[in-house]
């Protein structure tokens, strides 16, 4: 059974189980757009990609990326020591917190734990066409030169334990396994998409981006930077499960060169098409600034961009 010029209605309608507050229910629907994010899916402090050891015995003192430093989480982090893991503009946005946190309050700390030799992604942003983005490694190499942020690079998570009420993070640096003590640990990361809630659902995934298969080429972070990405819509995204769409940054799976211009993007081109407007569903546009970062092209030493 056709519905306009492009959309064809599944023999079966999708089965939705839905968590309203508690309340739980089940609905059908003849189309399904996931784009539920990652922010919930943090990839592992470990540099193996597996959780590190002894993450649970210290889960009380880790928090997820972007907490409100400066707000609802202040007095968490107040006068206390923080280290922040990841390379990426998550990671040096809580770090300008923090620095900022810490005029404020004394004995507030702020250390920068990278695995790599430097935050490309973050510090050279020179050629940054978003003017707030491209600020943001200056404003952090700022504050590292003034011994404001403390960087330990080339550091390799192995395992984390509980000294007291701080964490001990266990990892290799330059090639000797070392001891970093430090009263709260920031995951940032980055993110990888939760497919948990997909099982039943017939999906065509990139194996190593976890992003749709047509649309991994196009989004490769180890090719391509946030402005390099080509249009794309409906027919990158749909799954071979009949009427289910990936879109947003999920849809991005492991890479984190995703603009939220290209979100709105995707579902105008999926929403177009189960209209049955074919015109509009594949007339894909995108005009993306122009920038250096994102990629790890520029970083030979970062073979994923992950973090």
């Amino acid at each position: 059974m056709s519905h306009g010029r492009g959309w064809t209605v599944p023999a079966l309608p999708i089965l939705l189980r839905v968590n309203d507050g508690g309340d739980i229910f089940e609905t059908t629907a003849r189309a399904v757009i996931d784009a539920s994010g990652t922010y919930r899916s943090p990839n592992s402090l470990a540099s193996s990609g597996l959780e590190p050891l002894g993450l649970r015995e210290v889960a009380d003192l880790v928090s997820h990326a972007l907490p409100d430093v400066l707000g609802r989480d202040r007095i968490r982090f107040a006068g206390r020591h923080t280290t922040v893991v990841g390379a990426g503009h998550s990671a040096a946005n809580t770090l300008l917190n923090l620095a900022a946190l810490a005029e404020a309050e004394p004995g507030t700390r702020v250390t920068w734990l990278i695995r790599n030799a430097s935050a490309v992604r973050v510090t050279t942003s020179e050629d940054d066409e978003l003017a707030a983005r491209a600020s943001l490694g200056a404003r952090v190499n700022t504050l590292v030169a003034s011994g404001a942020i403390e960087v330990l690079d080339r550091f390799e998570i192995v395992r984390l334990s509980r000294d007291a009420d701080a964490v001990r993070v266990v990892g290799y640096r330059h090639g000797e396994l070392v001891d970093h003590h430090t009263d709260l640990v920031v995951n940032a990361t980055g993110y990888r998409p939760n497919l948990n809630m997909l099982r039943e659902v017939r999906l065509e995934l990139d194996d190593i981006v976890e992003a749709p298969k047509r649309l991994a080429p196009l989004i490769d972070p180890n090719v391509h930077s946030c402005g390099t990405v080509e249009p794309h819509g409906f027919a990158e995204l749909q799954q071979p499960e009949s009427g289910f769409f990936l879109a947003g940054i999920k849809s991005y799976g492991r890479a984190p060169t995703f603009l939220l211009a290209t979100g709105y993007e995707q579902v105008r081109s999926i929403t177009a098409w189960l209209a049955g407007d074919m015109a509009a569903a594949t007339k894909v546009e995108l005009a993306l600034p122009a920038t250096g970062v994102c990629s790890t092209a520029a970083a030979a030493e970062s073979a994923t961009c992950c973090s």
